[in-house]
């Protein structure tokens, strides 16, 4: 079961959506690899959970890779990974 907060928007800018409710996601847990990986092994699987972290951990590096060649990478039904750029301001020029 997925549970949620409503959350008020508070935001003044956006005058359409402040003032109302909206459903955001509660974390209850980080997951890390060493986790995963133990929580994998407990499926009826013939891989240890230290072959199964190995494999994460090598899968982590490559898709860190390859995003950084500028290519995206999709694991099927779950995310599709690329580079992201976050500008702290405008430039006036291409120059600059």
């Amino acid at each position: 079961m997925i549970l949620i907060k409503l959350v008020k928007n508070k935001n003044k800018t956006i005058k359409e959506a402040y003032g109302k409710y909206y459903a955001r996601p509660v974390v209850t847990e980080t997951i890390g690899i060493d986790e995963l990986a133990e929580h994998m092994a407990s499926h009826n699987t013939p891989f240890s959970k230290g072959a199964i972290k190995g494999l994460l951990t090598d899968m982590v590096s490559c898709v860190k890779e390859l995003v950084l060649q500028n290519k995206a990478v999709k694991i099927d039904n779950l995310a599709i990974f690329s580079i992201g750029i976050i500008n702290k301001m405008g430039a006036a020029s291409i120059k600059e």
